[in-house]
């Protein structure tokens, strides 16, 4: 059974992780093919990076023959934040750009062949415990519809800074891939397969998104399909630890844990062996140090008696209504 693995790459910023996912596919990743457009997905011309960036660094020599690089020169549409679907628009041209890889992939593989739509930040880890294979293989055998969704453990600003909302990365055959046709196809496949799943037995994908230093986060957001967000707001995420909460689209800070990261120790169950290796290396340190301080100094109202109380009602009656249903 072959697997192949398709995602974006950006700028040079991510070196490390783009290492990261080579590494712990090992040898059972038969190719990485690279996505890469010399225009940002606001608009901006940025160049294309890729290639330098494999090519400058011994340290992905083991894995240069199995990368293919497709290089766009597509000028994607500035985001209009005049209007209500700024979030559609940085997507869309994200689909568009992803499934530039379909020709190449269609025409070089096997139906039955199964393709891991990717991001360069997320990592299928095949390395770290030889039951990672055998475990993926028979979820993959086991599959009716030539799809499945790997659940996903989220690292964000720092390599153990865990995010608790769990998300997926779709694996789909090829096939599926020849049917996902039009300009935003398969990334389609890809947008509409990411929500939330319930963890399996082995964690075997991880996120390291925005795991870079500060000037990098920054540009990243400026960059990225979600725009929109200040600099102010991205700087305030950090220090209390927090995804960016972005006035541009209404959302409101809670006590909801999908919104809040937290620093943990790393252990073979919630990571790969080589980021556990190299953590002191990998680190960015971006993350405040005295966060939980900071959340009560700059969000008291969140743990005021009645704040607490009123969310208990409102999570409880959520849980009902899911009940019900």
């Amino acid at each position: 059974m072959q697997i192949i693995d398709t995602f974006l790459f950006s700028e040079p910023h991510e070196k490390e992780v783009l290492l990261i996912k080579l590494i712990l596919g090992g040898d059972y990743i038969s190719e990485w093919i690279i996505v890469e457009n010399d225009y940002t997905f606001q608009g901006e011309y940025k160049g294309l990076f890729a290639r330098h960036v494999i090519d400058s660094d011994q340290r992905f020599a083991p894995y240069r023959d199995r990368i293919h690089i497709i290089s766009a020169q597509n000028k994607h549409p500035p985001i209009d934040y005049t209007l209500a679907d700024v979030d559609t628009q940085g997507m869309n041209s994200e689909r568009r750009q992803r499934s530039l890889a379909r020709e190449y992939i269609i025409h070089k593989y096997q139906d039955d062949t199964w393709v891991l739509l990717s991001d360069a930040d997320e990592a299928l880890d095949l390395t770290s415990d030889p039951n990672h294979l055998f475990f993926l293989l028979e979820k993959l055998s086991a599959s009716k519809d030539g799809l499945v969704c790997v659940p996903r453990r989220r690292f964000w600003y720092d390599f153990d800074n865990l995010w608790l909302a769990l998300r997926a990365t779709p694996m789909t055959t090829v096939k599926r891939i020849r049917q996902a046709e039009g300009e935003m196809g398969m990334g389609f496949l890809r947008s509409d397969n990411i929500g939330a799943h319930g963890e399996w037995k082995y964690p075997l994908l991880f996120e390291y998104s925005y795991c870079y230093p500060k000037e990098a986060i920054l540009r990243k957001y400026r960059t990225f399909p979600h725009g929109g967000m200040t600099n102010e707001e991205i700087l305030q995420s950090m220090r209390c630890n927090h995804i960016p909460i972005s006035s541009l689209r209404g959302k409101k800070l809670d006590l909801h844990q999908d919104l809040w990261m937290e620093k943990v120790a790393l252990t073979p169950q919630n990571s790969p062996k080589y980021v556990r290796e190299h953590l002191q290396s990998l680190q960015t340190h971006v993350v405040d140090s005295n966060y939980q301080q900071n959340r009560l100094a700059d969000y008291p109202f969140l743990y005021t008696w009645k704040h607490r109380t009123e969310f208990a009602v409102k999570q409880a009656i959520k849980k009902l209504f899911k009940a019900i249903r």
